[in-house]
């Protein structure tokens, strides 16, 4: 080979991998859920890992977890104000920002994770009063992770009728979910979740209402004496989402590659978390916390105040002058599908 087409050979040779290098791009991504919490081992870790595999590399990810860039209630604006490109959109914590879309955590709706993570993935996609929050607050869904619908955990005896829950001081996200317990009768105290083992412990709450899939990863066994197992309290969503921005600026095989990487994991994450859920309940029993079910008449009792809690929230809204009615019509629609 001569010295003008090794030139040639070696400027070329350059020449590509420094357009490789351009193409490659690194995503900060922000969560306030711990690295070993079910949400990222089974959601976030294989949707990132999924689209650097899909993108041959040429999409990576900075993972910041534990809330090191933003606690749930900073998820939203750590996106909108350039912290990270990526975050895990904690709807109950974002009830001021996106009160439509928290509609999809309303009680007495969804039956699993899977139903409504599905669900949700409509409303969020199809034309809508979802659809157009969500995008009017500049970002993108990726991947949903809806949580088991929440239960009743008590740190002394069981909440197993309505009237158990009379005036107990009972902590939980906050929007709907604060809705929710004020209208059985408790009083709604809102909490993170990193802090409710420490309320549990010395007794500043009588009980929480969370999810199952949440007891062990924050160890509220320890703590916590029974939990229902048949409730359907409403539910807990993080959206992990992308600035607009920023997705509008990718490469079409790069935005079908984070948008199908996202329906592959969110449709397994679901089926996984309601399978877990029946082996949690098991795993608490053996810990000697008491699993109970409600009975059919107090399930009855239960969802008349679930109902008015849904209208509530939605006459809150609509007053407000939100289609929120709309918005829940097209949720219960995208349920029956």
């Amino acid at each position: 080979m001569n010295n003008a087409i090794k030139v040639v050979c070696a400027s070329f040779l350059g020449a590509a991998t420094f357009a490789s290098q351009a193409q490659a791009e690194t995503f900060v991504v922000t969560t306030n859920l711990p690295p070993t919490h079910w949400g990222s081992t089974q959601g976030g870790v294989p949707y990132m890992d999924c689209v650097t595999e899909a993108t041959n590399g040429e999409i990576t990810f900075d993972y910041f977890h534990s809330g090191q860039i933003a606690s749930f209630f900073e998820s939203l604006s750590a996106v909108n104000n350039g912290l990270a490109q990526i975050s895990y959109i904690v709807l109950s914590a974002q009830t001021d920002k996106l009160p439509l879309t928290g509609v999809t955590l309303l009680p007495g709706l969804g039956s699993g994770a899977l139903d409504t993570t599905m669900a949700t993935r409509r409303v969020l996609e199809e034309p809508g009063p979802i659809h157009d929050e969500y995008a009017a607050n500049k970002i993108v869904p990726l991947m949903i992770n809806v949580f088991p619908p929440y239960q009743m955990i008590s740190r002394g005896e069981p909440f197993d009728s309505l009237e158990a829950l009379q005036g107990k001081r009972i902590s939980t996200g906050g929007g709907t979910l604060m809705v929710t317990l004020a209208a059985t009768g408790a009083t709604a105290i809102q909490s993170p979740a990193a802090d409710i083992y420490l309320s549990l412990q010395q007794g500043a709450v009588d009980g929480t209402m969370l999810s199952t899939a949440s007891v062990t990863p924050y160890s509220l066994q320890e703590v916590s004496k029974s939990i229902s197992g048949n409730g359907s309290f409403g539910v807990a969503t993080g959206i992990w989402s992308i600035d607009a921005d920023v997705y509008a600026g990718l490469s079409e095989e790069k935005q079908v590659a984070m948008r199908d990487c996202g329906l592959k994991v969110e449709g397994e994450l679901g089926a996984w978390a309601d399978s877990w859920t029946i082996e949690q309940q098991q795993e608490l029993r053996n810990a000697g916390m008491e699993v109970f079910d409600y009975s059919a008449e107090e399930l009855g009792k239960i969802e008349e105040k679930l109902a008015a809690a849904r209208a509530d929230y939605v006459q809150r809204l609509e007053a407000r002058g939100m289609p929120a009615q709309q918005a829940l019509d097209d949720y219960l629609g995208a349920i029956k599908e």
